[in-house]
């Protein structure tokens, strides 16, 4: 049923496209000295927010709007002056018509996401601005949909010197297209730690489309639900009056009313009432398994966690292994075994970052201060 609707939206979305695109041929047919900057399309929490509050303050000048659902629980976030209502008649002239096109996610700035990075490369789908890819944080595996086969972009922004060399030498773009300045969001990346400790796993492609039935079943969900009942790590957080804060990714939050806790001292937390950036921001540690999330924890050299049940799964079925080798360039430890975890989070909880993981952050970040959207 989800997937009919979702055919019905992209076709009455092609429809009002094809209709503006007529339109704007004879009557609005002039660039516009416009920027629009905009992340998934229904967020300001992200590069894209940041970017957009860093030209407001320091280039006011520039005209820019900011693509939002009326609906996005960020709305208010944005200016009202600022604020371009996504699928309005508006949205999709300013498309077609303005300067620069800035988002966090291939075309997130046009009218439906997903069906215009399908067509990217067709021209009659092609704004007239340049594009500019934010990124929605650094990558360390090999992904073929960002490849120059498969986007067309203007600027592709890269967080990290390492990465810059990879996006170059095996993705295939050239130093004209990607350059290496750092993520927006780092600029906000100051470490504000309290008693808290944040397990933030990704998402599987192999799970996506899945039941709720189905999900329940998973080792993705047999995993976590395990973590957040755990007695000893229940007695941990209350010992030291800490809190530990789920926040599964975007992508599987759909499915987080199947996870359940026994501690008040564990929130699971949704999209919709936490914000990734302030959660990053004051946890004290970060429990992952392959998020690139970590980066931004590693920017700010707090311990860092890896737990990785699945590997082989993960790297046969969601995504093809690039660059990073967790164990020899990895910012924390490696857990496999679910019976070393609770053991591993204390003993990090209760001292800062090691030496040699502190020495690996130096190394991948050539640059680490507050001047990234300055770079951008």
């Amino acid at each position: 049923m989800k997937k009919i609707k979702r055919r019905f939206h992209q076709l009455n979305v092609l429809i009002k496209y094809s209709i503006c695109y007529i339109i704007h041929l004879f009557l609005f047919n002039k660039k516009q000295n416009i920027w629009l900057i905009a992340e998934r399309g229904n967020e300001a929490r992200d590069n894209g927010y940041v970017f957009y509050q860093y030209i407001k303050t320091n280039h006011q000048s520039q005209k820019v709007l900011y693509i939002i659902t009326k609906d996005s629980p960020d709305i208010e976030k944005i200016a009202k002056e600022d604020r371009l209502i996504k699928g309005t008649l508006k949205h999709y002239f300013l498309y077609m018509n303005a300067q620069v096109l800035i988002s966090t996610h291939i075309m997130g700035y046009a009218p439906d996401m997903r069906l215009f990075t399908k067509f990217n490369k067709i021209s009659f789908f092609k704004p007239r601005g340049k594009q500019v890819f934010l990124q929605h944080g650094i990558i360390n595996n090999y992904l073929k949909e960002l490849t120059p086969k498969k986007i067309d972009i203007d600027l592709f922004i890269s967080g990290a010197n390492q990465e810059y060399k990879y996006l170059l030498q095996d993705f295939g773009h050239t130093s004209e297209t990607v350059k290496y300045t750092g993520l927006a969001r780092f600029d906000n990346l100051i470490d504000n730690s309290k008693n808290q400790i944040l397990l933030m796993p990704t998402w599987r492609k192999y799970l996506f489309n899945k039941s709720i039935d189905n999900f329940q079943v998973s080792e993705y969900f047999k995993k976590f639900n395990k973590l957040i009942n755990d007695k000893k790590l229940h007695e941990f957080l209350e010992k030291t009056n800490t809190y530990l804060y789920f926040y599964p990714h975007y992508e599987i939050q759909k499915y987080i009313m199947t996870f359940k806790t026994t501690s008040k001292r564990v929130i699971i937390a949704n999209k919709e009432n936490y914000d990734i950036q302030d959660l990053l921001r004051t946890s004290k540690v970060l429990i992952t398994d392959y998020s690139s999330v970590f980066y931004d924890f590693a920017y700010m050299n707090k311990p860092i966690i890896y737990y990785q049940f699945d590997y082989q799964d993960f790297y046969s079925k969601h995504y093809e292994n690039g660059y990073f080798d967790f164990e020899k360039d990895g910012f924390g430890p490696v857990i496999y075994d679910y019976e070393k975890l609770v053991d591993s989070i204390i003993d990090s909880y209760n001292k800062e970052n090691q030496d040699k993981y502190t020495n690996r952050s130096k190394n991948f970040f050539g640059y680490n201060d507050h001047n990234n959207c300055k770079r951008i």
